[in-house]
């Protein structure tokens, strides 16, 4: 146990020592970042997300009908001149509790990612055009920050379209109060405008901690309610946890 310690507190203090700048992630919440990473930056987030679909079945019985566990990866690498490129793999696990315990897992098509800073950018506002696509869909979305002292408000407009859905609007707004080594936050979003019909708001709050300047734990649960066209009202419940690394 006591190399453990030994062995983690190694590689904090190495974090430490190779810190040059603070970085922010795209986590935690749902709202992606308007920073640009620095040229040749290189970071990565993981996220684990347990989410619960629940559905009532008469005045006092709530049944959890579905059961997703998700991991998410991202990596990120800064070219300079506020451009941004990265990677972003989605794997989850599907169990349908009312029928079995057993988890159909599905990996989804990696996706790429472009960050574009926009003019104008500084300490405390800035913007970003942030752009993904896995050839079968098309995210696209804007992205500020407003920073004041420990106060920060950030959000995302933008669309998404896939071979299912024609457009749908979505939208972020996030509040952060933030400290040299944690931060706490808590944020609204939903989808609007949705051509199929299906719609939801949602919340969420959470916190992040500093193990380093380079390294990054976050933990946030969230609510989400909403409508569709196959599920009808639906509400769903879920925990979050993982990090953002520097790596350079």
């Amino acid at each position: 146990m006591r190399k453990w310690k030994i062995a983690l507190g190694f590689i904090l203090f190495s974090f430490s020592l190779q810190a040059q700048q603070d970085f922010s992630s795209d986590r935690p919440g749902q709202t992606f970042s308007a920073a640009v990473l620095p040229k040749w930056g290189l970071q990565a987030q993981q996220g684990l997300e347990w989410r619960d679909f629940y559905d009532r079945q008469g005045e006092d019985q709530i049944v959890v009908n579905q059961r997703i566990l998700s991991s998410n990866t991202a990596i990120r690498l800064g070219l300079g001149h506020q451009i941004e490129v990265g990677l972003a793999y989605q794997m989850n696990g599907i169990n349908n509790p009312t029928f079995d315990d057993g988890y159909r897992w599905e990996g989804q098509d990696p996706n790429l990612m472009l960050r574009f800073g926009l003019p104008g950018n500084g300490t405390s506002f800035q913007w970003a055009f942030i752009v993904q696509s896995s050839f079968s869909n098309l995210d696209y979305r804007l992205s500020a920050a407003l920073n004041q002292g420990p106060w920060s408000v950030s959000g995302n407009l933008g669309f998404y379209h896939d071979e299912f859905i024609d457009y749908t609007a979505q939208w972020t707004v996030l509040l952060a109060y933030s400290k040299e080594y944690y931060s706490v936050f808590a944020e609204v979003y939903g989808l609007s405008l949705n051509s199929a019909n299906r719609d939801y708001l949602a919340f969420d709050a959470g916190f992040s901690f500093k193990l380093s300047p380079r390294f990054q734990w976050e933990l946030f649960a969230g609510n989400q309610v909403g409508v569709g066209p196959a599920v009808g009202l639906f509400s769903n419940y879920f925990v979050n946890t993982g990090f953002s690394w520097r790596i350079r």
